[in-house]
């Protein structure tokens, strides 16, 4: 069992109201917002079931602490398992967290027999949070349990291979610890991005601003947040970011048959990168340059974000 038979399965756990301009994309339109889903993933490789992340609590507990949400009929993740793929939450093997903000970490207590795996620097915020984000980790000063109360956690110190064809990789930015998932599949490497981008869109250009990435505005760390877009750009065949509808909604299991593959970290001419360093073995996976005649109609084509507020 391995690489052929890892399949991804995207799960809803409901829906945030996030502005387009503080939240989903610098310098995009503050005050516009749009309706977020909050993606969880399950993996099954054919020896082991894991989940990466655990997504949102109930309505009433999400708007009343964090953000307006609508669940929309969406379930909880422990029952999305059950009575939608037929898994029992007791035959998960292992959760995966990158990051624990508390729309990645509920309902985690449902899996009674799973290991619970996270970034060290994660854990060290999450029990013991900077006072400006009490509310983001739900800080018991606040009276609000975390869905981590009690729980041990196994840190992740360093980009490691977690289980066959699993790697947690360094993504820091949106938070202190965050880490993203790749996942090998027959498709290619689908990175699963927990919150280092929230769009697909965020891996393309702000012609505005000649920046090469419209990166997230969500950021402790703007300037590791930057590294960590572009190594999304140098790792991933296909992005699957929590909270992105149409890149998770392509299919109700990944890779998939026709499966749009990405250009890894293509030269757009007057766009330029920051970092110029590869991960070890992915230089070969480098796309050839856009074409100069190509650029303008590609950067035309491409969606602005004030098109996409509700």
């Amino acid at each position: 069992m391995g690489v052929a038979e890892t399949k991804i399965y995207p799960i809803n756990t409901g829906w945030l109201h996030g502005d387009l301009g503080t939240y989903i994309f610098w310098k995009g339109p503050a005050g516009k917002k749009k309706w977020q889903p909050v993606y969880c993933h399950y993996v099954d490789t054919g020896t082991h079931r894991v989940l990466i992340d655990t997504g949102l609590p109930d309505q009433q507990r999400a708007s009343q602490y964090h953000h307006n949400c609508e669940k929309r009929g969406c379930l909880q993740v422990h029952e999305h398992l059950q009575q939608v793929l037929g898994i029992h939450p007791d035959s998960i093997d292992a959760i995966l967290f990158t990051h624990l903000h508390w729309d990645h970490v509920q309902n985690m207590k449902a899996f009674r027999n799973a290991r619970y795996i996270a970034p060290k620097a994660e854990i060290e915020m999450a029990f013991n949070p900077l006072p400006l984000y009490y509310r983001t980790y739900e800080s018991g000063c606040l009276g609000i349990e975390p869905a981590y109360a009690g729980c041990t956690f196994e840190m992740v110190d360093d980009e490691c291979e977690i289980l066959p064809g699993l790697t947690m990789f360094h993504t820091p930015g949106h938070s202190v610890g965050h880490m993203a998932v790749s996942v090998a599949t027959t498709a290619g490497d689908i990175v699963i991005c927990g919150d280092a981008i929230f769009e697909e869109r965020n891996l393309e250009p702000n012609p505005a601003e000649r920046w090469r990435f419209w990166v997230p505005a969500r950021f402790v760390n703007s300037y590791e947040g930057w590294r960590s877009v572009e190594e999304i750009d140098k790792r991933a065949d296909y992005v699957l970011p929590c909270h992105d509808d149409i890149a998770n909604s392509r299919s109700d299991v990944f890779p998939y048959e026709g499966m749009p593959v990405r250009k890894r970290r293509q030269v757009i001419p007057g766009y330029h990168f920051y970092f110029g360093d590869m991960p070890g073995g992915a230089t070969g996976a480098v796309a050839p340059s856009m074409p100069p005649d190509e650029v303008e109609a590609y950067i035309a084509g491409l969606a602005d974000p004030s098109s996409m507020a509700d």
